[in-house]
């Protein structure tokens, strides 16, 4: 489900006491000079300490055992992402799990922690709008990568590659051979091939490519790619290109794209 119509939802939550909703937004990214050394774990275990303390005044003995499994369960939510930690991560959360969204994300966050009725989605409202579902295509000579990205999380991905028995483009899922000169054409004469026709081919991907936007309901557009090749591709786009980034990543995971792409 696509983050906003994820908000959506989460807009129409709200509990009555004494059911709580824990929101944490943390900024876990390693560049940033705040955060150097881990520092987001110290001020993660300051922020459930202090919602130990301040629960233990609470009259409900009902919230103070809520806050008791919330913590035990934020810890091991922690703990079990730690290694697939980007630059943020944001979790909303019911003791019961009536309520449990999370995310670890390449995009900076505020680090803020809440303890209230409904989940706090004001940050996150923001960071929807700055980063709103975008399509990455990554080009490389007779292949292209779509990644589909959301508020700096991976959604999907698409690849294609050129048949040149039909000059037409093949969309697959998952890892790839090297058999792509498509009948056993020695590897020159398939890349003087490639050279002669590029801008030929690329003028019919970009047909389909502006149909999957249209279809899926991207609201940007990157271009990722070998200078030469992605400036005469963006010209080929009735679509507005949002941002493009003269760089060749095709061959790198999709974690690595969108930290990357995002940090441009």
């Amino acid at each position: 489900m696509l983050m906003r119509d994820q908000l959506k939802k989460l807009k129409d939550l709200h509990y009555k006491d004494p059911n709580k909703v824990f929101s944490m937004y943390l900024n876990t990214d390693p560049r940033d000079p705040e955060q150097q050394n881990g520092k987001w774990k110290i001020h993660l275990k300051k922020a459930l300490n202090d919602l130990a303390e301040s629960t233990k005044k609470s009259e409900s003995h009902e919230e103070k055992n809520q806050a008791k499994t919330i913590i035990n369960k934020v810890e091991q939510e922690v703990l079990d992402k730690e290694k697939d930690m980007h630059r943020g991560m944001i979790l909303f959360a019911t003791a019961d799990e009536d309520l449990w969204f999370s995310k670890t994300i390449h995009i900076p966050v505020k680090t803020e922690f809440h303890w209230d009725n409904a989940p706090a989605l004001e940050q996150l409202e923001n960071l929807e709008k700055s980063y709103p579902y975008t399509g990455i295509i990554v080009v490389q000579q007779y292949e292209v990568l779509v990644v589909e990205t959301e508020v700096g999380s991976f959604i999907d991905k698409t690849h294609y590659t050129l048949n040149l028995d039909t000059d037409d483009w093949r969309e697959h899922q998952g890892p790839q051979g090297d058999d792509l000169t498509q009948g056993g054409a020695k590897r020159d004469e398939f890349n003087e091939r490639v050279k002669a026709n590029q801008q030929r081919w690329f003028k019919s991907l970009v047909s389909t490519l502006e149909k999957k936007a249209t279809n899926k309901g991207w609201k940007q557009l990157y271009l990722v790619g070998e200078k030469d090749e992605i400036e005469p591709l963006k010209s080929y786009f009735n679509k507005n290109i949002d941002k493009t980034i003269p760089r060749n990543l095709l061959n790198w995971n999709t974690s690595k794209i969108l930290e990357a792409v995002l940090e441009e």
